[in-house]
């Protein structure tokens, strides 16, 4: 089975963590490298944008009742990487209005992303759907040759409702920056970005985690071997 949801999950995480910093830096007023900041989420905009589409369309997870993966994992991915690429265009097409003002310029950002607040939106609920999904029909749950995650695999609650708990979290802050924007609350954007940067954290931390575990899960099934951390 070919798999790649680790580097899926670092880049989610790094990307949601940049998003929370950028939008922090906006509502504070800071000055912002508007050119930098394209760069960054077009290189993870585009890693998930890729990696996102590919699972949707060829499900690449597959067996013994894990193709639920390609859903929760690849059409997310591919969303969010739509909307990274989205901010790294606008910020590099308007790079001159963020090198010149600062006065004014959350207000300006903020009208500007009224129209992809929308998809925000309706990505959040999606991902609210996943997580109620997750641990609904307890998902998750790592093979017993898995290291680490395996060792847990007789108990599926557990990951149903760390997963459950996770995709939770990221579409808190997506209905929330939704309804910020659209109603003009921005003052609501600040339970965003620490919904956002503890998604973010978590996120990169799993991913970052599964180069180790699913290698050795391989391992495992390919030598026999029995490692369990």
């Amino acid at each position: 089975m070919v798999v790649y949801n680790e580097i899926v999950a670092v880049a989610s995480g790094a990307g949601l963590i940049g998003v929370a910093l950028f939008l922090s830096s906006l509502l504070r007023g800071k000055r912002i490298d508007s050119e930098g900041w394209a760069a960054f989420f077009g290189v993870s905009g585009l890693l998930l944008f890729v990696l996102g589409v590919h699972t949707t369309v060829t499900w690449p997870f597959g067996g013994e009742g894990f193709e639920y993966a390609n859903i929760a994992f690849g059409q997310p991915a591919a969303a969010f990487g739509a909307l990274l690429l989205f901010a790294a265009i606008y910020l590099w097409r308007n790079r001159e209005l963020f090198t010149r003002e600062t006065e004014g310029l959350r207000e300006v950002a903020l009208e500007a992303a009224k129209p992809a607040s929308i998809f925000v939106g309706a990505l959040g609920l999606g991902m609210a759907v996943l997580a109620i999904t997750f641990v609904r029909f307890q998902l998750g749950a790592a093979p017993p040759e898995e290291p680490i995650s395996g060792r847990f695999g007789h108990l599926p609650i557990l990951e149903a409702l760390f997963l459950g708990g996770l995709w939770g979290i990221v579409a808190v802050g997506a209905l929330l920056f939704a309804f910020a924007i659209l109603t003009g609350r921005p003052q609501l954007l600040r339970w965003v970005v620490w919904a956002w940067v503890i998604g973010g954290i978590v996120f990169l931390l799993f991913g970052a985690m599964n180069f180790y575990t699913h290698i050795g899960m391989y391992h495992n099934i390919e030598y026999g071997t029995n490692h369990k951390w």
